[in-house]
């Protein structure tokens, strides 16, 4: 019987070296550690992003806003306020654009303000929180853009004291003006027909005028003078052109047109926080801007014209207006009046209401000083015409959404009321509007001291005194009274001794009795050409046209000196009556000669 073969003896494999056992050590420590590590990183995230969201929590609540005192009357209006009181939009809402919030960009501007706050520069410049249209255009806000076919009255009821049959009741004034979104916010339509109007005039006026007469006119179209001066320029050119009816009304029109396509292009590019802003002095948060509408359509407009015209904005009111305050003494029945038969009747608004608008929304290039302190911003300011004006708009409003009290000074827009007023300030618009009374007022004094206006005298002769600055107000010193009893102010010898001496106060005697014998002897010459014409014509044998013109010269010559004062310009005043004088000798001559 067989033996098993016994079993092989095992052998201990080789003990490892130290140094492996050493690195095994390692390695599970490495592991541990960076096990750890890892735990206490992402704990760490964790709660940093647990933090970051409680943090982005808080700041972005309108609480948070209102800790920091500079944003106490903002965030006092926005409590009040529609979009805060009773819709509940957070300031992030508006502030940031759709997608903004989270990005760098809005988290650098966030640490701007927060750097400008504690640093105490906050507040110093011209702080500019800017509402994009992406953010009130939003899906859950307005951007079903009903609001754009929607009217809005303009303006909040007010009650006033008023006085009916003898008893003082209260009245409520309700706003009257309708406001559409559609008619700003859709302007194209309107601007391509005003530009189609703008070429038709063109082509007619290019096709009567000469090149030189067009450019001029041109120049007056696109004029940004004050109305008044506009339409007297273009009248001044149309004479001088010789325009015909039908081109004249042509210019005034393309005058209108062009004023009008200017307002229509600053339409372009219009968005939500143009009009609508931040009330310092009210309680809405977010309200319109009434100056916006002032500035536009007062700025350079006639009254009752244009942009400016009240019943573009306005509706008449539809009840009776009591005509007087308190009802005079024994009067039975209040007297009212109905405003739809005035505006049926053609009334002039400015009857009632001249005080309505009030102050100057011009542009001054100290204005401009205030954002810019280098001469290259400045040039062509002084020149600057429509076109220019449309670049300024272009850059300023729609790129750099400047607002127009900006650059535009405050207009006022509203009724006085002239029976509770201390002082003449509803009749001032009136009074200074002199020439409403008084057109073309002082026009002959103005010629002779620039020497302009002289009938058939081609060079200009200014006055000496221009040379040295001189203005009315150098000679006329002197208290006086005019046939009515009202006071003026005269010129008289003495203003010229003041300047040149005593000896002066003979040569002024000397020099208005030269003048004043000179133009009672072309009186009398003139009234005996033009005798003698009259009496030519009489027995039909009128005077050619050449002849006509020049007696026309001779009469216009010799009223300037007379109205204007030959002293505002002697030498100037000489010369017209000397051409005078040669025109009603050729004249004289020629009726002898028949």
């Amino acid at each position: 019987m067989s033996q098993s073969p016994p079993h092989p003896t095992p052998v201990n494999p080789p003990a490892p070296p130290d140094g492996s056992t050493t690195t095994r050590k390692r390695r599970g420590a490495l592991r541990r550690v960076l096990t750890a590590v890892g735990i206490a990183l992402f704990a760490f995230a964790l709660i940093g992003a647990v933090g970051l969201c409680g943090a982005e929590y808080y700041t972005g609540r309108p609480q948070f806003c209102g800790t920091c005192h500079v944003m106490d009357p903002y965030y006092e209006s926005w409590s009040h306020d529609l979009h805060g009181a009773k819709i509940g939009a957070r300031c992030i809402d508006c502030h940031y654009a759709p997608g903004e919030r989270l990005t760098f960009r809005a988290k650098f501007k966030g640490l701007s303000q927060v750097a400008s706050y504690f640093s105490g520069r906050y507040g110093t410049g011209r702080p500019r929180a800017h509402v994009s249209d992406e953010s009130c255009l939003r899906s859950n806000c307005h951007g079903d853009r009903d609001f754009e076919s929607k009217m809005f009255l303009i303006g909040e009821p007010r009650t006033e004291k008023r006085w009916v049959a003898d008893q003082e009741i209260e009245v409520v004034r309700t706003p009257t003006v309708r406001f559409f979104h559609e008619k700003h916010l859709q302007a194209a339509k309107s601007r391509t027909e005003t530009e189609h109007a703008i070429e038709q005039l063109t082509e007619r006026l290019r096709a009567t005028v000469s090149p030189e007469g067009f450019q001029r006119l041109e120049s007056v179209a696109r004029s940004i003078a004050a109305s008044a001066d506009r339409d007297a320029l273009l009248a001044k050119a149309a004479s001088e052109l010789a325009l015909d009816n039908a081109s004249r009304v042509d210019a005034m029109q393309w005058l209108d047109l062009e004023h009008r396509r200017i307002r229509l292009a600053q339409l372009d590019g219009l968005n939500c926080a143009s009009c609508h802003g931040y009330d310092p002095g009210g309680s809405r948060h977010f309200a319109v801007d009434r100056q916006v509408c002032y500035t536009c359509h007062f700025t350079n407009e006639s009254f009752n014209h244009g942009t400016g015209e009240c019943l573009r904005c306005h509706e008449a009111p539809t009840r009776s207006i009591l005509v007087h305050e308190r009802p005079a003494a024994g009067a039975v029945t209040p007297v009212l009046m109905d405003h739809h038969d005035i505006v049926k009747r053609k009334v002039d608004c400015a009857s009632c209401h001249a005080d309505v608008v009030r102050g100057d929304s011009r542009v001054m290039e100290r204005d401009c000083t205030h954002c810019h302190d280098q001469g290259r911003y400045l040039e062509g300011f002084a020149a600057r015409d429509t076109a220019y004006v449309e670049d300024l708009h272009a850059k300023h409003v729609h790129a750099q959404r400047a607002r127009c009290t900006d650059c535009h000074r405050a207009v006022q827009h509203g009724l006085l009321d002239p029976l509770r007023m201390d002082d003449a300030s509803f009749l001032q618009p009136v009074l200074s509007d002199c020439q409403h009374c008084h057109p073309r007022h002082h026009s002959e004094q103005v010629a002779l001291l620039t020497g302009t206006g002289g009938a058939g005298i081609e060079h200009r002769t200014p006055s000496a005194m221009m040379g040295s600055r001189l203005n009315c107000r150098a000679c006329h010193t002197h208290s006086a009274r005019d046939m009515k009893g009202d006071l003026l102010v005269r010129a008289t010898q003495r203003g010229c001794a003041t300047c040149h001496g005593d000896e002066y106060i003979k040569l002024f005697d000397q020099w208005k009795g030269e003048i004043d014998g000179y133009v009672r002897e072309s009186d009398a010459r003139l009234a005996k050409v033009t005798a003698a014409a009259e009496a030519a014509a009489a027995a039909g044998r009128a005077l050619p046209q050449a002849l006509a013109e020049r007696l026309a010269e001779a009469r216009e010559n010799v009223r300037l000196v007379r109205a204007g004062g030959g002293l505002h310009n002697r030498h100037f005043a000489l010369q017209c009556l000397d051409a005078a004088r040669e025109q009603l000798d050729e004249v004289d001559k020629a009726l002898n000669a028949q």
